[in-house]
């Protein structure tokens, strides 16, 4: 379906509501089945995980499945609604910072972010920021702390930063709804934002993203690699990433080798993967970094897990760039995990993995 595309018909009432209602009855069919693979150790996906994380992830994986198949992508509000004053507006930077890539009939627009653990004040200069960039297949999630407080909060705990600035970018939908380079341009800003305004010195800044948020790193090393220079944009301390979305249009699930064990369904990745590349072939370097490695002077870790479906296009990513001369690089294995612990790893009962992946980024960080 391309991203140009009206809407499915059942993101439509009352198709929305039918459709809605015949998946939850086969949900609650299916419930009795999923307790009893979570009860029985031998039937669960993977034999270290608990009662709780069996069946949550089943459950998150037919929530996903019902959100993708309707795809209707949600209006993020810049208000600082419970945020309060740790939401930040942040207005696009002069234009001509925004070329190659970038410079698209799609252009860049006024975004916010949240602060962890309080919005600083002037001494933020001198402490060391996380720029944080969410998952959600770019079609959900805003950065706050409903959605990625988890994340935040456990950055700043962990001690990875004192600060963490959590972007809330504009996500992608059907009907041409803030394709490619939309949610790049957005990371730009907000990267601008930091070293410029702030006045924070790159050297301080981690830029940090899980899943499609990981993708978005990527993509932003890769323009400060390739315009940086001219642009006057000076490389972060390092980069950190938790399960990147390296191949987005390899979304078809059941063709993983960890397809059991994960909750990510083909729908959801293949709804984010058309309507964020809009009408640019899946060959965009920008768009699919494994394949396409590059060269970089900052040091990057790369975490996936072991039970998710994303572990083995990650570590061919890394294992690519590790190929070229100069390139940093670190592959973090988070044992019997499945996607993206780092962002949900308390609704799916992964609360001790997550914390595994901070103190292994912490150390990465430390010696960056």
């Amino acid at each position: 379906m391309p991203a140009s595309e009206g809407h499915p018909l059942i993101a439509y009432q009352p198709f929305k509501l039918l459709f809605q209602l015949a998946y939850a009855g086969t949900v609650v069919a299916r419930v009795p089945l999923w307790l009893v693979v979570a009860l029985v150790r031998p039937l669960r996906p993977h034999p270290k995980w608990t009662v709780k994380q069996a069946f949550m992830a089943r459950a998150a994986y037919v929530l996903q499945d019902v959100i993708s198949r309707v795809g209707v992508t949600e209006k993020l509000s810049l208000q600082p609604g419970k945020e309060g004053n740790r939401f930040q507006v942040v207005k696009p930077s002069t234009s001509n910072n925004y070329i190659g890539p970038l410079a698209s009939s799609v252009r860049p627009e006024t975004i916010g972010g949240t602060w962890f653990p309080e919005r600083p004040d002037a001494g933020i200069s001198s402490k060391r920021v996380v720029y944080y960039i969410h998952g959600g297949a770019f079609v959900v999630g805003d950065g706050r702390d409903a959605f990625a407080g988890f994340a935040g909060n456990n950055m700043v705990q962990g001690k990875v930063a004192d600060f963490v600035f959590s972007l809330q970018y504009r996500l992608s939908g059907w009907s041409g709804q803030s394709p490619f380079p939309a949610a790049l341009q957005d990371a730009l800003t907000g990267y601008l934002f930091l070293i410029r305004e702030l006045g924070i010195p790159p050297q301080q800044v981690v830029v940090c993203g899980d899943s499609a948020g990981g993708n978005i790193v990527i993509a932003l090393l890769r323009y400060i690699q390739e315009f940086g220079a001219e642009l006057g944009i000076g490389q972060p301390r390092c980069a950190a990433l938790v399960a990147p979305w390296v191949a987005p249009f390899d979304y078809v699930t059941e063709q993983a080798r960890n397809r059991n064990s994960d909750f990510l369904p083909t729908s959801f990745l293949r709804w984010g993967a058309h309507t964020y590349a809009g009408s640019l072939p899946a060959s965009n370097k920008y768009i699919t970094p494994l394949g396409s490695p590059f060269t970089t002077p900052v040091p990057i870790f790369a975490s996936a897990g072991t039970a998710e479906i994303f572990y083995d296009p990650v570590e061919r990513w890394t294992e690519e760039m590790k190929q070229i001369e100069g390139n940093k690089v670190v592959f973090h294995a988070e044992d019997a995990a499945l996607h993206d612990t780092f962002l949900l790893g308390d609704t799916l009962g992964f609360e001790e993995s997550a914390r595994d992946v901070i103190a292994a980024m912490r150390s990465f960080v430390d010696g960056a």
